[in-house]
This record gives structure tokens, sequence and C-alpha cells, in this order.
């Protein structure tokens, strides 16, 4: 018997999975989402075929266990415009990846207190508001069209519920919302200093709703004779999915998401526990009700991996490189630095090295950037005890045990890999959350320890140079 679906909008692949009564998640249907394009620094993709794909996965899956409530999970920050009347996009869907605003944000570097200390955010090219201001300078019809209630703003699940509801719906939740860099966190709101600073007009905003218990009726029939009928009954950001379904309330461990970027979470009593460098957002809210998290992102970190091929990636046991250093950020270097114009960088010594070689000291990288994470993290409150790992890169023989090694915390790889569909799910059917299984890691590779201090003075001349 199964209790709730989920539906995970991810940038690579689509999913969908079943919540059964004992708490167990089985994959239903998943599809390749459609490929971005644009030369760096733009990343869009199409958000009709987008849809069309998304439709078809959630169809399978109601087809094989109907009548069931849904959660949405997304990508945050991915983002577009669309006709009011007809629900045709009028941009394509700007990706959370792409940084064609990074000299607005240059150009505006005056406005970054500001900006974080109502958004919890820093100002940076990877949110919607510099990238809505960029699209608004350059068609001032798209900003009209917004002020008169022609065009609709709203990120992926937004505009999936409003074609899905035949224009009915125009929701987001504040997982979502708050990743626009257009939210004041104080109120939860969509801020008017924000809005102002960007140049959005408020008329084609969602309205910001409650992250579960919601009621949406939706029509995803992708043949005439299947009755493909659907009540959403949560929508949230794909991270604070993941957090939810793995964190619970515990605050000394930290979740460390591997996938297309990687993404260090941990629990935090509220708005208060602010880290310079890192976001602050609301993990979910039901009422007045809000769990909140800090997190630490590390930029496109799988591609960046897949393009020196697939591994398995071999651990030495001693450093055959010992000068070869690799900063992992794809698309511009995240928390706690922030520079949209960087990465990713090697060091000499690294780019001389062949490609499995290369792919070894990428994945140091990734490990010394989630060792730095987790340090800062652990700062403002209790002690972070034990680390959980999951995502894509979560099974690569090399960075597990050397992740335990290089951060000296207690690792655990979850057993339940889909943990954005699990928490989706688990706020669909409106059941307690509680920490899924994992398995211990033995540390391995120490000598990544010692070479961590030497990589932090190695990053700091790249990001002074």
């Amino acid at each position: 018997m199964d209790r709730a679906l989920a539906l995970d909008l991810g940038s690579t692949r689509i999913k969908a999975g079943a919540l059964s009564e004992d708490g167990q998640l089985r994959l239903l249907a998943e599809a390749d989402a459609p490929p971005l394009t644009g030369a760096d620094p733009v990343r869009e993709g199409d958000a009709a075929a987008y849809a069309a794909s998304a439709r078809a996965v959630l169809a399978e899956a109601l087809s094989r266990a109907p009548g069931l409530p849904v959660g949405i999970a997304s990508q945050r920050s991915s983002f577009l415009l669309w006709e009011a009347a007809s629900g045709r996009p009028v941009t394509p869907l700007v990706s959370w990846q792409d940084r064609r605003a990074a000299g607005w944000c240059a150009a505006h570097a005056h406005l970054e207190a500001t900006v974080s200390a109502r958004a919890g955010l820093p100002l940076s090219p990877h949110y919607a508001g510099p990238k809505l201001a960029v699209l608004l300078e350059g068609d001032p019809a798209l900003g009209k069209g917004l002020a008169d209630g022609r065009l609709r703003f709203g990120t992926l699940e937004t505009y999936l519920l409003w074609t899905w509801s035949g224009g009915r719906v125009h929701h987001t939740d504040l997982s979502m919302a708050a990743r626009t860099l257009l939210v004041d966190l104080e109120t939860g709101g969509w801020d008017p200093t924000l809005l102002a600073t960007f140049g959005v007009p408020p008329q084609g905003l969602p309205a910001i709703g409650d992250t579960a218990g919601l009621d949406i009726r939706v029509d995803i029939r992708v043949d005439i004779r299947l009755d493909s009928g659907a009540v959403v009954a949560a929508t949230v950001a794909d991270q604070p999915a993941a957090a939810l379904a793995v964190l619970g309330d515990d605050p000394g461990t930290a979740l460390v998401n591997l996938g297309t970027g990687g993404f260090v979470l941990r629990r935090v009593a509220g708005r208060a526990d602010r880290l310079p460098g890192y976001l602050l957002g609301p993990l979910r809210r039901v009422g007045d009700q809000a769990a909140w998290a800090l997190e630490g992102t590390i930029n496109a970190i799988g591609p960046a991996v897949s393009a020196l091929g697939p591994g398995p990636t071999p651990l030495p046991e001693a450093d055959p490189s010992p000068d070869a250093f690799c900063l992992p950020d794809a698309a511009g270097v995240g928390a706690p630095h922030w520079r949209a114009d960087l990465g990713p960088v090697l060091s000499p010594q690294a780019r001389a090295l062949g490609p499995d070689d290369r792919r070894r000291v990428l994945l140091e990288g990734i490990l010394f950037r989630v060792r730095e994470i987790v340090d800062d993290l652990a700062a403002p409150g209790p002690p972070i005890r034990r680390l959980l790992l999951a995502g894509g890169l979560a099974h690569e023989p090399f960075l597990a045990p050397t992740l335990a090694a290089a951060t000296g915390r207690n690792l655990a790889r979850l057993a339940e890999e889909e943990a954005t569909l699990l928490g989706a799910a688990r706020l669909a059917a409106g059941v307690p959350f509680s920490a899924p299984a994992a398995t211990p890691v033995a540390p391995a590779g120490e000598y990544l320890a010692e070479k961590y201090p030497r990589w932090r003075a190695w990053l700091a001349a790249a990001l002074a140079g």
C-alpha cells in the first residue's frame, strides 16, 4: 500500500517515486531532462519540452499508483516568463547554472549589504533577481507585460502548476521563493525594496503559499483515454526536501549532497542564525511554522567530474601528485567565496596530469571544499558530529572514504539514493520525518588530511590572483 507520490524536477533527470506504508521509496518512472544550451555564461533550456517530459513521468507514475497525493521537489533558481492567457513561454527556462548577470552584479556591488541583509543570500548571478534585471533591461516589453498582467514569472514548479491547472494556480512555496533574491526572510514575502532593486513588477509574481497541506488539483493527461488527474499536496525545493528527509531536527548532523551541484546543509534554529558567506534559508513553511538551515554550495561539480570520464577513480596508498590542486566549482565559485568569474581552477601540476589523474585531483578538490564548508558551518552552533552522504557521487569509490579521512568526522552513506524524492513524498503524505538508514564509511587516504592545509594555501593564492 502506497501513501504518496513524489516528482523530482532535476537538472539532468526527472524522476517519480512512491512512498509505501512502511516508509520505503520505490522509483516508478524517470527520464532525461531536456539538455541545456548556450555558450558560457548562458545556460538555458526549453521550458515546454521540460514540462512535457515532467508530465509524461508523472503520468506514468500515476498509472502505476493512482489516486495518491503528489509532492513536487524542484531545482532551485531556474525560472521563466510565460503568457498568462496561453501558458506559452516567452523566455527560455533560464537555468540556475546561468551566469549572464555576472556583469550586472559586479556593476551593482554597492547593493550587496542591502540585498544580503534582506534575502539572506549574496548578490550572485546564480539567482533569479539579477538575471531578471538583465532580461528586463534588454527587453522592456517583458517588464511591461509583467506589470499589466499579460505575463507571469515563476520557477520551474510554478510554471508546471500553472499549465497543469489550466492557469488557475500561480503558486510557489517559501523554500523556492527564498532562492530568487526577491524575498525578505523576516516577512517571508516578496520584498518591495528587492523588487525595486532588480526592476521586477510585483503583478506577475506567484503567491507564496505553504510547503505542505496543499490541495492543488491538476490534470497531467498525456492520453485522452487515461484519467491522469492528481492532487498536488506539497511543493518544495530539492535540497530542502533532501535535508528534511535526512536531518530531521538534528543540528549535530550535516547533509553532504553531491550530485549535479554540491550542497552541505545543517539545521539551525531560525532566521537569526546567519553566517557570512553562507546561505540561510527555509526548508519548509506551513502556516506560521518554519524550519531553517544554513547551506554551503559547490557549483556544478557533477558535469566537471563527468567530463573527465566515468570512473571509478582508484584510491592510491600515497599521494602520487602532492602539488596538484583543484578548485572544482565549474559554474563560478560558491560559498563562502562567491566568485562568479572563477572556476574551475587547476594548479599547473594538475593541468599536466592525464585525464584519470586529473579526475582524482578534481575529486580531491570536492572533498576539500566540503571540509572547508563543514568546518565553517560547525562554528555557529553545536558541534557537527556526523556527516550523511547522498547524491550521485556518493558511490564514487574514491570519494566517500577520503571524505571521512579529510573531514575527521563520522561519515555514513545513505542507503536511500533518492533523498529528494523521499522528502517530497513524506511532505505530501504528511508523515513525520525520521532518519533513514545509513552505512558507516571507514576513512582511508589519510594523507589527504595533511594535504588539506596546503590546498587552503593554494586556494587563497588562486582567489587572490
